[in-house]
Parts: C-alpha cells; structure tokens; sequence
C-alpha cells in the first residue's frame, strides 16, 4: 500500500487498530459501536480472536462487515494475537486496543496529535479511565524500581487531578491503549510470541528505550477501560507462571550484564520470598509457578541469548540514561498494597 503523507494535524493519517479477542462477545458492541463514532475516520480494524467459543466471530461477521477478522485456530494470547493482526496492518500507525474498552468520538483525533508534540516517542498511551468509574484513572503508567517490581502509578486515583492529566515517561505503558508509529515496529517488533500474556508490553517498551526512542502517557485522549475482561478467566496461577518467566526472561533480554548481576538476584530473592508467602497461604499452585518459571528460563537459554544478542546490537541508550528518566521508587507499603492485590489504596 502506498504510504500516506504524514500530517498528523490532520485526517490523512491512517491508523490500524488491532483488537485481540477471546470469548469477549460481551464487550464487542460499545468497542466497535465507539469507533464506528469516532470524527477521525481514516483508519481499519483488523480484529483477532483467539479460537473463542463465544460466537464473537459470527457476532462481528454480521453487524461490522469492514472489519478485517484474522480468526485462530488456538489461543495465541496477547502477545501472539497483536503480532498476527499486525500481518494484515497497513497503517501509518498501529493502535493496539482492547475489546473491553469504550472511546469518545474524539478518542482518535486527540490520540495522533500526540506524535506532533512527543517527536521522540515510540510508543504512547492514551488517559485510561475505569468504564465502572469515570471518576477514577486506569494504570498511568509503570516506572522501573530498584526492587525489578513496577511501580504502577496512578492506579485507580482520583482522574480529575492535575498529576495524571499532564504527558509523563515511563518506562513502560499499558498495553490496553497504546498507538506505535510503524516505522518502530519495523525497527524493533512488535511482542515476543514467547511471552503469550503479561510484560509483553514493558518488554516492547524496554525495546523502546534501547531503541533511542522513548515511552509516554498522553492525557488528551482517553478511553473507558473494563480491566481484565479477558484475563480474569484464566487461573491466576497460570497468569503468575507467564508473569514470572516473561520478566525474567525480559530482563535477560534487554539490560546490560552488569546491572543483570544485581537484577536477577534481587528479582528472585524476593520471588522465592513471595512464594513462601503463597506457601502459607495455602496457594501450592502459585508456589510451584515461581519454580516452573524460572526452569522455563533455564531450558529456553539460548533462545534468549539469541534474542539478547540481536536487541543489544542495535542500543542507542545505556541502561543508566534509561533508568534516570524512568525510575521512581515507592514507599515500602506500596509493596503491601501491591501484594493484597488494592494498589487504589496507595497514595502516589
């Protein structure tokens, strides 16, 4: 396809938006319906569904007829998902979305006017407000910490104040609402298929970094956001293994050796400390997904090192000019929070 001039101010840019889908049918009609509203109208659909079991294909066979359905025949997650609908983008830009989100008819117009005034980004997420609430934010963004956990700013805080409505960087978005330029994803990828659910999006993002390019929040475009439609169906101890081998395998990835030696003890000290935790919780399942994680990591090795040496040929940014832009580091009893699972109760 013969690329577009690229004028962000105004309509000719054209964006692909790639929807990844699994037994949300319930979701579909207030996404779609939204976007169908939107004021700017120079964009494609290309819808994925991960082998559901829910009719959402013949659902979106019959009232969307010029969406573009890429249907699996296995659920590839969302990882795989996204990098099977970008096969079929043509797009100047590729917005990654959620099937349980709503967008306001300005959603779009207001989204690409970041790319004018954020020349160095690479990857940016839109304001993201709870769809139960309105009145409260969605993730902001997340910083690195020195612990290796996230610090997920924002997080169900009040959406009216002046802190979350304001451009930020972060070290990584929310990859429920997140536009790329495509010329970044043809440098770097898109997700590693290996990571199937959870960090995919941080990992994409670290790439960001690495890239030379850089990573924000843009509070002029927003979107309802239901959280969760699709991975509160899985079991949390699965959703545990893929969360723990992705981060590690991440990091293995993309930081310099000798931050790795820091990192990785840190990270699994405090892992094993967590599973003990589990332990005596009762929660033997996500005990064991700690351990399987890491013996994952250990048998796909050299698949990673493979990975590392391809992404570290093309840094343009040490870790340490990363990091001081996109480290904040919270109270302990964020931890706290983070580990009962009411990171609304932490105070930014």
């Amino acid at each position: 396809m013969k690329k577009t001039k690229q004028n962000l101010k105004g309509n000719s840019l054209f964006i692909s938006i790639i929807i990844v889908n699994w037994n949300g049918k319930k979701w579909l009609k207030n996404c779609l319906d939204s976007l169908e509203k939107q004021t700017h109208k120079n964009f494609e659909i290309i819808f994925v569904d991960n082998a559901s079991t829910d009719d959402s294909i013949a659902f979106v066979k019959k009232r969307y007829p010029k969406v573009t359905i890429v249907q699996n025949t296995s659920n590839r997650g969302f990882a795989g998902g996204n990098n099977d609908g970008l096969k079929f983008a043509k797009g100047d830009y590729i917005l990654l979305l959620n099937n349980d989100t709503w967008s306001p008819p300005d959603f779009l117009k207001n989204f690409i006017k970041a790319f004018d005034e954020l020349p160095k980004a690479g990857c940016i997420q839109s304001k993201m407000v709870l769809l139960r609430d309105p009145q409260k934010t969605d993730l902001v963004g997340a910083y690195w910490t020195d612990s290796s956990f996230l610090y997920y700013y924002g997080f169900g805080k009040d959406a009216n104040l002046p802190q979350y409505n304001k451009p930020m960087p972060f070290f990584t978005n929310k990859g429920a609402s997140v536009m790329i330029p495509r010329k970044i994803i043809d440098k770097i990828g898109l997700f590693d298929d290996d990571f199937w659910l959870y960090y995919e999006e941080t990992d994409f993002c670290h790439r960001v970094w690495l890239a030379g390019y850089e990573c924000w929040y843009w509070p002029k475009a927003v979107v309802h956001h239901a959280g969760g439609g699709t991975s509160i169906r899985f079991d949390n101890s699965l959703i545990q293994f893929h969360n723990f081998k992705n981060k590690l395998m991440s990091f293995l990835k993309n930081f310099e050796t000798k931050n790795l030696l820091t990192i990785i003890p840190v990270y699994i000290i405090l892992n094993i400390f967590l599973s003990i935790v589990w332990l005596l919780q009762g929660k033997t399942k996500h005990f064991a997904a700690l351990y399987q994680s890491i013996w994952w990591n250990i048998v796909h090795y050299n698949q990673t090192m493979r990975k590392r040496k391809k992404i570290q040929s093309w840094r343009k940014k040490s870790d340490d000019e990363i990091v001081r832009l996109t480290k904040k580091n919270p109270r302990f009893n964020y931890y706290l929070y983070l580990l009962k699972g009411d990171l609304e109760q932490y105070k930014d």
